[in-house]
């Protein structure tokens, strides 16, 4: 029984990734430029975005994509979505890889969501897992895309997701656990905070720092498969002092 969910699960995903696949459109600044009066079937695209620019305007310190060091956002990527740059709101090609991996295992083990389908349920929904609620979020992980930049859409990311230590959005956590601005961040301290968001409470260097350190070098690890560093910046920043506050 549960394998027969299981399938119509991924049926499901693979049926809303085609039909995303197909109706994405690129990201245009102002969709509604082309015409004085805004057709009325793009009515949810301008409401989705004033909700969204309303939910970041309430963020207290906001960190823009601009101000994000490099080095964050390809870590982020590295780990968390690695072809986030190459699919759309929805990654057929994870949730395929991820539904392998927890059949194999028998239990769930691995993720198929999209940091865009992360946006959305950090700002938007609830963490409940029902048909209804994923529905949900990948319509609006659609909308998502439409309306922001890949580089817009991470830094919502990385200023709404939970980072421990009571942190939550990349500034707070920049300033909990090395006193720094997040355009100042090191790419040692960049690997550390992306290696959070798997399990910010577990992997909190400042309660434990040993399972945070061996994330840490899977994150450099990835980075490195990825090609965004070398394997001598890799080990150089895994060596690299933290100057965590104490």
């Amino acid at each position: 029984m549960k394998k027969r969910y299981f399938f119509f699960f991924i049926l499901a995903f693979m049926a809303m990734a085609v039909w995303s696949h197909i109706t994405d459109k690129p990201y245009n600044a102002n969709p509604f430029a082309a015409s004085e009066e805004a057709d009325s079937s793009l009515a949810p695209y301008l409401h989705f975005r004033e909700s969204m620019q309303s939910k970041i305007r309430h963020i207290h310190g906001y960190v823009k994509a601009d101000k994000l060091p490099r080095s964050l956002l390809r870590a982020v990527v590295s780990v968390e979505d690695k072809r986030f740059y190459d699919h759309g709101a929805v990654d057929p090609v994870g949730i395929i890889r991820a539904g392998a991996v927890n059949l194999y295992a028998g239990k769930t083990v691995e993720g198929g969501s999209t940091i865009s389908q992360q946006v959305i349920k950090n700002t938007f929904l609830s963490q409940e897992r029902t048909v209804s609620r994923k529905a949900k979020e990948l319509l609006l992980a659609i909308l998502l895309e439409r309306n922001y930049t890949k580089d817009e859409i991470l830094a919502i990311y990385l200023n709404t997701a939970y980072f421990g230590a009571d942190a939550t959005g990349i500034a707070q956590a920049s300033h909990t656990y090395f006193a720094v601005e997040p355009e100042n961040l090191t790419l040692a301290q960049s690997s550390m905070l992306a290696g959070l968001l798997q399990a910010p409470t577990y992997y909190n260097p400042l309660e434990n720092y040993k399972a945070a350190k061996e994330r840490q070098q899977t994150v450099l690890a990835q980075m490195t498969e990825s090609g965004f560093i070398s394997a001598d910046e890799a080990r150089r920043a895994y060596e690299e002092d933290l100057h965590l506050q104490k």
